[in-house]
């Protein structure tokens, strides 16, 4: 029997290998026979490895996390951590590459270290909207691919490619205006890439925040203070979806015994540290490793310092409040998250009475929470896009011959 067809994946960040990795299970749920690769430019590619796709390349997990624009600090400790190198080797394996057919997933960066490959390409581009775009508001240079699709990205569009799927059909309507008819939504794949969640245990009749702090290493600061925020809620429960090991070790928070499948840590915060009333129940705060799903299904708000994370989160109707973590995670990355998930996500300043405050209002049912449920689900979409992309992708593929 002879060997099925051969694909490549790129995709330059961890959220984009989280989708990258959900279309290649819905690829080869319809087509066994492929032979898939990735090259993840950005981390480990772990999301690719748990499903048994091989991954190429020089897999560098660098400070920044992929964030090397937003700052020039980010910037330069990448470039003391390999970055040249690494882009070098990836450059040297897209050229050596001969797939059958290239699959991009993620910006104009990732589109254009694929273009090397002499293959045609289909194209996800589920980070840029036309929703970013403010009248009157300038974009920053190191930050206008990532807010744009400008005319080098529609180039790229228009060369080798089969289709482009977009984030929003305003999106590919205007990227159908601008020279790429093929341009289609047919959903956001971010809804696919993790599975429907249940309930943790013991978490029913309480006011449960999920906390997430991100995969990139400031999600050690960001942490603490989401639970110095936490604090000042009272009884509030706090769930954490950590993928860092061992938990820190904060002041103010004591050990506490539960019994919880993933659990890494449970801790409790005394009505003393947290400021409370003499006698009142303090914060809890439970540490969860492999249950992210199950944390979004258990809370009533969002505490995030993430990208992909937040906006699965808005699109499960979920209030999302979230606060910068300079260099690494900027006000405009999330001021452009806004510009796309709307009043689903609140802005609040570093501070933990400021955060405290704003989770308090969701908790409560507020303005937020009932914006939240109806425009995080509309802007991004139902479950099922993945399925729907991978069946257009082979349908393409078999109208070329493929």
């Amino acid at each position: 029997m002879s060997a099925g067809p051969r694909w490549l994946i790129v995709s330059n960040g961890h959220g984009e290998d989280q989708v990258g990795a959900t279309l290649a299970r819905a690829l080869l749920a319809r087509s066994s026979a492929l032979q898939l690769e990735a090259l993840p430019l950005v981390g480990a590619g772990r999301a690719y490895e748990a499903i048994g796709v091989p991954c190429l390349g020089p897999r560098t997990v660098l400070p920044s996390g992929g964030l090397t624009v937003h700052h020039p600090r980010a910037a330069l400790a990448d470039l003391r951590a390999g970055l040249v190198p690494m882009t070098l080797a990836q450059l040297g394996v897209v050229r050596r590459a001969r797939p059958g057919h290239v699959l991009v997933v993620g910006d104009a960066y990732a589109h254009t270290l694929a273009s090397f490959v002499p293959a045609q390409r289909s194209v996800v581009q589920t980070l840029v909207s036309v929703r970013m775009r403010v009248p009157g508001r300038r974009v920053a240079w190191q930050r206008v691919f990532m807010e744009r699709i400008g005319w080098p990205e529609r180039r790229l569009m228009r060369g080798r490619v089969r289709a482009v799927y977009t984030r929003d059909e305003a999106t590919a309507a205007w990227l159908r205006g601008h020279g790429v008819p093929y341009a289609r939504w047919l959903g956001n794949p971010m809804m696919d890439a993790f599975g429907p969640g249940r309930p943790i245990d013991g978490t029913a009749g309480r006011a449960v925040v999920a906390l997430l702090p991100g995969s990139r290493a400031y999600a050690g600061r960001s942490v603490q203070l989401m639970l110095a925020a936490l604090a000042r809620l009272g009884p509030a429960l706090g769930l954490v979806a950590w993928t860092h090991g061992p938990p820190p070790a904060l002041a103010g928070w004591q050990p506490c015994a539960r019994q919880v499948p993933g659990l890494l840590a449970a801790w409790r915060r005394s009505d003393a540290a947290a400021g409370s009333p003499a006698g009142s129940p303090g914060a809890e705060v439970w540490w969860l490793e492999g249950r992210f799903a199950d944390v979004l299904a258990s809370a009533q708000v969002v505490l995030g310092t993430t990208g992909t994370a937040q906006e699965q989160a808005a699109g499960l109707g979920l209030p999302v409040v979230s606060f910068a973590v300079p260099p690494d995670l900027s006000r405009a990355f999330l001021r452009n998250q806004q510009q796309l998930l709307g009043p689903a996500l609140r802005l609040v300043e570093a501070d933990a009475e400021a955060i405290a405050q704003a989770l308090a209002a969701a908790l409560a049912g507020g303005e937020h929470s009932r914006a939240a449920a109806v425009e995080g689900p509309a802007r991004m979409g139902p479950s099922g896009a993945a399925a729907r992309i991978a069946a257009d992708m082979l349908a393409e593929l078999e109208a070329a011959g493929g």
